[in-house]
């Protein structure tokens, strides 16, 4: 009976930490900009919102606009070292503690005459959850005409290998709605 208890909980501990929130990633637009016109830009960390010395770090803000500037480049647009650029990229970083808890209900008609009856197991888990937001203005009104975002756990993993590549991820996944080169227009976007 004690031998089924353990493996139930153990079990159950895998199922939570199985279910650990996803990188979750949406976007929004405005419909009515032509994206035609843009053909350049200019990437800024937005320093009011980096202001966590974890989240908003200098590291993570570096992973962020090399990811940012891949994306781009891969998508046609010209990075701009002098003069203005037609679009100003600029992100941010943010996190917030969270709470996940999981009921595991054993009770079950089969259970009471054999095994004794097994309770209602309540576990509770504390994560970190993160958010990385980018939004794309026009640099002439400074209006933002797309944002995309993502919402999960990125500074779970140990390895700064690790993290590297979790950032590289969820920045490609945000920018995948971006159109993909300069000239085209949302229709286009996959």
């Amino acid at each position: 009976m004690k031998l089924k208890g353990i493996i139930s909980s153990l079990f159950v501990v895998g199922t939570l930490a199985s279910c650990a929130p996803a990188i979750t990633v949406k976007y929004d637009y405005d419909p009515k900009v032509n994206v035609r016109q843009f053909a350049t830009y200019r990437i800024e960390a937005d320093r009011q919102r980096n202001a966590d010395p974890i989240v908003g770090s200098n590291l993570n803000q570096r992973r962020i606009a090399d990811a940012l500037d891949q994306s781009l480049k891969s998508r046609g647009y010209k990075p701009v070292t002098q003069g203005e650029a037609d679009l100003i990229v600029r992100f941010f970083m943010d996190s917030k503690d969270k709470q996940q808890i999981q009921s595991n209900n054993m009770y079950s008609p089969y259970s009471w005459g054999w095994y004794g009856g097994m309770g209602n197991n309540v576990y509770s888990r504390q994560y970190e959850e993160n958010r990385v937001v980018v939004n794309v203005s026009d640099a002439r009104t400074n209006d933002i005409i797309w944002q995309g975002w993502a919402t999960g756990q990125l500074n779970s993993r140990n390895k700064e290998r690790d993290r590297d590549q979790a950032f590289r991820e969820t920045v490609t996944s945000i920018m995948k709605n971006f159109p993909e080169s300069a000239g085209q227009d949302y229709g286009a976007a996959r």
